[in-house]
Protein backbone atom coordinates (compact mmCIF):
# COMPACT_ATOMS: atom_id res chain seq x y z
CA UNK A 1 0.00 0.00 0.00
CA UNK A 2 1.10 3.59 -0.68
CA UNK A 3 -0.02 7.05 0.86
CA UNK A 4 -0.84 9.34 -1.55
CA UNK A 5 -2.81 11.75 1.04
CA UNK A 6 -2.36 12.80 4.68
CA UNK A 7 -3.50 15.67 7.06
CA UNK A 8 -2.32 16.71 10.43
CA UNK A 9 -5.32 17.17 12.27
CA UNK A 10 -6.41 17.45 16.67
CA UNK A 11 -9.71 16.01 18.27
CA UNK A 12 -12.08 13.21 17.67
CA UNK A 13 -11.01 11.36 14.19
CA UNK A 14 -14.37 11.76 12.61
CA UNK A 15 -14.47 9.84 9.33
CA UNK A 16 -15.90 7.14 6.71
CA UNK A 17 -15.29 6.32 3.44
CA UNK A 18 -17.53 4.80 0.52
CA UNK A 19 -17.45 1.04 -0.07
CA UNK A 20 -16.25 0.92 -3.50
CA UNK A 21 -13.41 3.83 -1.75
CA UNK A 22 -14.12 6.53 -4.85
CA UNK A 23 -14.63 9.12 -1.92
CA UNK A 24 -13.38 9.35 1.75
CA UNK A 25 -14.93 11.87 4.01
CA UNK A 26 -12.34 13.08 7.36
CA UNK A 27 -13.26 15.95 9.39
CA UNK A 28 -10.42 18.74 11.62
CA UNK A 29 -11.99 18.04 14.86
CA UNK A 30 -10.64 21.48 16.23
CA UNK A 31 -10.31 23.41 12.98
CA UNK A 32 -14.06 22.42 11.45
CA UNK A 33 -12.49 21.41 8.29
CA UNK A 34 -13.96 18.99 6.24
CA UNK A 35 -11.94 17.22 3.24
CA UNK A 36 -13.01 15.14 0.76
CA UNK A 37 -10.46 12.67 -0.78
CA UNK A 38 -10.58 10.59 -4.06
CA UNK A 39 -8.48 7.30 -4.70
CA UNK A 40 -5.46 9.25 -6.62
CA UNK A 41 -4.79 12.01 -3.37
CA UNK A 42 -6.88 14.58 -5.42
CA UNK A 43 -9.06 16.55 -2.37
CA UNK A 44 -10.95 19.60 -1.67
CA UNK A 45 -11.97 21.32 1.90
CA UNK A 46 -14.62 23.39 3.26
CA UNK A 47 -14.87 25.26 6.23
CA UNK A 48 -18.17 23.80 8.01
CA UNK A 49 -18.42 27.23 9.81
CA UNK A 50 -19.25 29.03 6.98
CA UNK A 51 -21.03 32.49 7.88
CA UNK A 52 -21.18 31.04 11.45
CA UNK A 53 -19.88 32.75 14.49
CA UNK A 54 -19.30 30.11 16.11
CA UNK A 55 -17.39 26.96 15.32
CA UNK A 56 -19.59 23.86 14.88
CA UNK A 57 -19.46 20.36 17.35
CA UNK A 58 -19.02 17.87 14.79
CA UNK A 59 -20.51 14.75 15.97
CA UNK A 60 -19.92 12.16 12.85
CA UNK A 61 -19.97 11.96 9.24
CA UNK A 62 -20.97 9.86 7.06
CA UNK A 63 -20.54 8.94 3.06
CA UNK A 64 -23.49 8.19 1.30
CA UNK A 65 -23.43 8.68 -2.94
CA UNK A 66 -21.18 10.62 -3.09
CA UNK A 67 -21.64 12.92 -0.63
CA UNK A 68 -20.87 13.83 3.08
CA UNK A 69 -23.29 14.25 5.65
CA UNK A 70 -22.10 16.28 8.31
CA UNK A 71 -23.84 15.76 11.67
CA UNK A 72 -23.24 18.28 14.19
CA UNK A 73 -24.43 21.18 16.10
CA UNK A 74 -23.99 24.48 14.47
CA UNK A 75 -24.87 27.95 15.27
CA UNK A 76 -28.26 28.01 14.77
CA UNK A 77 -29.46 24.37 14.47
CA UNK A 78 -28.87 21.00 14.71
CA UNK A 79 -28.52 18.90 12.10
CA UNK A 80 -26.52 17.76 8.69
CA UNK A 81 -24.49 19.69 6.81
CA UNK A 82 -24.32 18.03 3.11
CA UNK A 83 -21.39 18.41 0.85
CA UNK A 84 -20.79 17.40 -2.50
CA UNK A 85 -17.16 17.58 -4.55
CA UNK A 86 -18.55 21.07 -5.62
CA UNK A 87 -18.71 22.29 -2.07
CA UNK A 88 -23.00 22.87 -0.17
CA UNK A 89 -25.54 20.80 -1.46
CA UNK A 90 -28.08 21.26 1.47
CA UNK A 91 -29.30 21.51 4.99
CA UNK A 92 -31.21 19.40 7.23
CA UNK A 93 -32.03 21.51 10.03
CA UNK A 94 -33.91 20.29 13.65
CA UNK A 95 -34.31 22.64 16.39
CA UNK A 96 -32.41 25.88 16.37
CA UNK A 97 -29.94 27.52 18.91
CA UNK A 98 -29.06 25.29 21.70
CA UNK A 99 -30.22 22.14 20.04
CA UNK A 100 -27.95 19.39 20.13
CA UNK A 101 -26.52 17.12 16.93
CA UNK A 102 -25.92 13.63 18.57
CA UNK A 103 -24.91 11.02 16.04
CA UNK A 104 -24.92 9.51 12.91
CA UNK A 105 -24.78 5.84 11.46
CA UNK A 106 -25.04 4.15 8.10
CA UNK A 107 -25.23 0.44 7.24
CA UNK A 108 -22.21 -0.79 5.83
CA UNK A 109 -23.49 -0.91 2.00
CA UNK A 110 -24.62 2.71 2.74
CA UNK A 111 -28.13 2.12 1.39
CA UNK A 112 -29.81 3.11 5.14
CA UNK A 113 -28.73 5.84 7.23
CA UNK A 114 -29.98 6.97 10.55
CA UNK A 115 -28.67 10.20 13.05
CA UNK A 116 -29.97 11.68 16.20
CA UNK A 117 -30.48 15.31 16.53
CA UNK A 118 -32.28 17.72 18.86
CA UNK A 119 -33.02 14.48 20.63
CA UNK A 120 -34.82 13.21 17.76
CA UNK A 121 -34.17 10.36 15.94
CA UNK A 122 -34.53 10.07 12.12
CA UNK A 123 -33.96 6.89 9.79
CA UNK A 124 -33.68 6.73 5.97
CA UNK A 125 -35.45 10.25 6.20
CA UNK A 126 -38.37 9.26 8.75
CA UNK A 127 -38.98 10.23 12.44
CA UNK A 128 -38.64 7.45 14.79
CA UNK A 129 -40.96 7.95 17.57
CA UNK A 130 -38.06 7.24 20.03
CA UNK A 131 -35.19 9.10 21.36
CA UNK A 132 -32.55 6.38 22.51
CA UNK A 133 -28.76 5.80 21.57
CA UNK A 134 -28.04 4.30 17.58
CA UNK A 135 -26.01 1.10 18.19
CA UNK A 136 -25.76 -0.59 15.06
CA UNK A 137 -27.61 -0.20 11.30
CA UNK A 138 -27.73 -3.29 8.77
CA UNK A 139 -28.46 -3.39 5.40
CA UNK A 140 -31.16 -4.98 5.32
CA UNK A 141 -32.95 -2.33 7.10
CA UNK A 142 -32.70 -3.43 11.46
CA UNK A 143 -31.79 -0.79 13.28
CA UNK A 144 -30.39 -1.24 17.02
CA UNK A 145 -31.04 1.55 19.80
CA UNK A 146 -29.54 1.35 23.12
CA UNK A 147 -31.08 2.69 26.20
CA UNK A 148 -29.65 2.60 29.96
CA UNK A 149 -28.67 -1.56 29.87
CA UNK A 150 -31.00 -2.87 27.36
CA UNK A 151 -31.15 -2.80 23.48
CA UNK A 152 -34.42 -2.50 20.84
CA UNK A 153 -34.41 -3.70 17.50
CA UNK A 154 -36.93 -2.00 15.46
CA UNK A 155 -37.79 -3.01 11.43
CA UNK A 156 -39.22 -0.55 8.89
CA UNK A 157 -39.28 1.98 11.93
CA UNK A 158 -41.57 -1.01 14.44
CA UNK A 159 -40.30 -2.58 17.11
CA UNK A 160 -39.44 -6.43 16.87
CA UNK A 161 -37.66 -7.15 20.18
CA UNK A 162 -35.87 -6.09 22.84
CA UNK A 163 -32.79 -7.58 24.82
CA UNK A 164 -31.42 -7.11 28.34
CA UNK A 165 -28.01 -5.87 27.24
CA UNK A 166 -26.61 -2.17 25.54
CA UNK A 167 -24.10 -4.72 23.58
CA UNK A 168 -25.77 -5.71 20.27
CA UNK A 169 -24.96 -5.44 16.43
CA UNK A 170 -27.40 -5.65 13.64
CA UNK A 171 -26.09 -7.34 10.41
CA UNK A 172 -28.36 -7.93 7.56
CA UNK A 173 -31.06 -9.64 9.31
CA UNK A 174 -29.59 -10.91 12.18
CA UNK A 175 -28.59 -9.21 15.66
CA UNK A 176 -25.75 -10.43 17.60
CA UNK A 177 -26.27 -9.48 21.33
CA UNK A 178 -23.14 -10.05 24.36
CA UNK A 179 -25.90 -10.74 27.07
CA UNK A 180 -25.85 -12.81 30.25
CA UNK A 181 -22.14 -13.64 29.83
CA UNK A 182 -22.93 -15.07 26.69
CA UNK A 183 -22.67 -14.44 22.65
CA UNK A 184 -25.76 -14.60 21.20
CA UNK A 185 -27.47 -14.97 17.52
CA UNK A 186 -31.04 -13.23 16.92
CA UNK A 187 -33.19 -13.70 13.91
CA UNK A 188 -34.89 -10.38 12.77
CA UNK A 189 -37.97 -11.97 14.88
CA UNK A 190 -35.90 -12.35 18.31
CA UNK A 191 -35.44 -16.24 18.06
CA UNK A 192 -32.45 -17.44 19.44
CA UNK A 193 -30.22 -19.18 16.30
CA UNK A 194 -26.90 -19.31 18.39
CA UNK A 195 -24.90 -18.84 21.73
CA UNK A 196 -21.52 -19.42 23.69
CA UNK A 197 -20.40 -18.68 26.57
CA UNK A 198 -17.45 -16.39 27.46
CA UNK A 199 -17.66 -14.43 23.51
CA UNK A 200 -18.78 -11.54 25.42
CA UNK A 201 -18.38 -8.24 23.53
CA UNK A 202 -18.46 -4.11 23.54
CA UNK A 203 -16.86 -1.09 22.85
CA UNK A 204 -13.53 0.25 23.51
CA UNK A 205 -11.44 4.03 23.10
CA UNK A 206 -13.50 5.47 20.38
CA UNK A 207 -16.57 3.45 20.69
CA UNK A 208 -14.76 0.91 18.32
CA UNK A 209 -16.52 -2.85 18.60
CA UNK A 210 -14.64 -5.59 19.80
CA UNK A 211 -16.62 -7.57 17.34
CA UNK A 212 -16.92 -7.30 13.80
CA UNK A 213 -19.77 -9.50 11.52
CA UNK A 214 -18.97 -10.20 7.76
CA UNK A 215 -20.73 -12.70 5.52
CA UNK A 216 -18.98 -15.47 6.42
CA UNK A 217 -17.36 -15.10 9.27
CA UNK A 218 -17.56 -13.60 12.82
CA UNK A 219 -14.87 -11.76 14.09
CA UNK A 220 -14.34 -11.56 18.14
CA UNK A 221 -11.29 -9.99 19.99
CA UNK A 222 -9.90 -11.35 23.28
CA UNK A 223 -8.98 -8.76 25.69
CA UNK A 224 -5.15 -8.41 25.50
CA UNK A 225 -4.95 -11.38 23.00
CA UNK A 226 -5.70 -11.51 19.45
CA UNK A 227 -8.77 -11.89 16.99
CA UNK A 228 -10.95 -15.49 17.03
CA UNK A 229 -12.18 -15.98 13.54
CA UNK A 230 -15.95 -17.38 14.20
CA UNK A 231 -18.10 -19.32 11.88
CA UNK A 232 -22.01 -18.23 12.32
CA UNK A 233 -23.02 -21.42 14.59
CA UNK A 234 -20.18 -20.17 16.79
CA UNK A 235 -17.54 -22.44 16.35
CA UNK A 236 -13.72 -21.36 16.18
CA UNK A 237 -12.32 -21.16 12.87
CA UNK A 238 -9.00 -19.53 13.11
CA UNK A 239 -7.12 -16.63 14.86
CA UNK A 240 -5.82 -13.68 13.48
CA UNK A 241 -3.53 -10.96 15.24
CA UNK A 242 -4.61 -8.26 17.53
CA UNK A 243 -7.23 -6.31 17.36
CA UNK A 244 -10.13 -6.34 14.39
CA UNK A 245 -10.38 -2.33 13.45
CA UNK A 246 -13.04 -3.13 10.47
CA UNK A 247 -14.07 -6.38 8.26
CA UNK A 248 -16.45 -5.78 4.92
CA UNK A 249 -17.60 -9.05 2.46
CA UNK A 250 -13.70 -9.75 1.34
CA UNK A 251 -11.60 -8.49 3.94
CA UNK A 252 -10.96 -7.98 7.47
CA UNK A 253 -8.34 -4.95 8.78
CA UNK A 254 -6.73 -6.51 12.05
CA UNK A 255 -3.50 -4.71 13.84
CA UNK A 256 -1.29 -5.67 16.22
CA UNK A 257 2.49 -3.82 17.49
CA UNK A 258 2.02 -0.97 15.10
CA UNK A 259 1.35 -2.95 12.00
CA UNK A 260 -2.19 -3.74 10.35
CA UNK A 261 -3.00 -6.70 8.59
CA UNK A 262 -5.33 -7.26 5.45
CA UNK A 263 -6.52 -10.77 5.19
CA UNK A 264 -8.82 -12.33 2.16
CA UNK A 265 -12.08 -14.05 3.33
CA UNK A 266 -11.71 -16.43 0.83
CA UNK A 267 -8.96 -18.75 2.58
CA UNK A 268 -7.87 -16.20 5.43
CA UNK A 269 -4.71 -15.42 3.76
CA UNK A 270 -2.59 -11.90 4.27
CA UNK A 271 -3.11 -9.61 1.20
CA UNK A 272 -0.95 -6.73 2.62
CA UNK A 273 0.29 -5.23 5.78
CA UNK A 274 1.35 -1.64 6.39
CA UNK A 275 2.89 -0.32 9.88
CA UNK A 276 0.78 2.83 11.47
CA UNK A 277 2.26 3.82 14.92
CA UNK A 278 -0.81 5.25 15.63
CA UNK A 279 -4.53 3.85 14.84
CA UNK A 280 -7.60 5.06 15.72
CA UNK A 281 -10.36 4.46 12.81
CA UNK A 282 -9.77 2.03 9.44
CA UNK A 283 -12.15 1.99 6.61
CA UNK A 284 -11.55 -0.57 3.35
CA UNK A 285 -12.75 -0.25 0.37
CA UNK A 286 -14.45 -3.61 -0.65
CA UNK A 287 -11.44 -4.62 -3.43
CA UNK A 288 -9.02 -3.29 -0.52
CA UNK A 289 -7.33 -1.29 -2.89
CA UNK A 290 -7.88 2.15 -0.98
CA UNK A 291 -7.42 2.01 3.29
CA UNK A 292 -8.40 4.60 5.68
CA UNK A 293 -6.92 5.53 8.75
CA UNK A 294 -7.05 7.77 11.68
CA UNK A 295 -4.93 7.90 14.88
CA UNK A 296 -6.43 7.73 17.68
CA UNK A 297 -6.49 12.12 18.45
CA UNK A 298 -6.74 12.96 14.60
CA UNK A 299 -4.47 12.80 11.99
CA UNK A 300 -5.46 11.03 8.21
CA UNK A 301 -3.23 9.05 5.65
CA UNK A 302 -5.31 7.62 2.38
CA UNK A 303 -3.31 4.95 0.89
CA UNK A 304 -3.77 3.11 -2.24
CA UNK A 305 -2.59 -0.44 -3.65
CA UNK A 306 -1.92 0.88 -6.66
CA UNK A 307 -1.97 3.96 -8.92
CA UNK A 308 -5.59 4.80 -9.08
CA UNK A 309 -6.30 7.67 -11.46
Amino acid sequence: MKAVWNVSTVGIPWMDMSPDGSLSAVVDDEGAILYLVKPDGTSVSFDLKRNDAVRPIVSGVAVLNGKAYVAGTYQNFAGLRIYSWNGLVSEEKHGWSGSIGEEIVRSPSGNHMCYRADNKLFCDGKRIQLDYNILSVSDSGLVVLSTGDRSIVLGEGRELFSLNTNSALAYKDRVLASEDGKLRIYSSNGELQAEKEGYTFDRTILLRWTLIPSEKYIFWHEAFENTHVLAWNLSEVGELPGFPYFANENFVVTGKDDVLHCYSLKDLHEVWSVERNDIGYVRLSDDEKVLLVSGETGGFYLYTAESIS
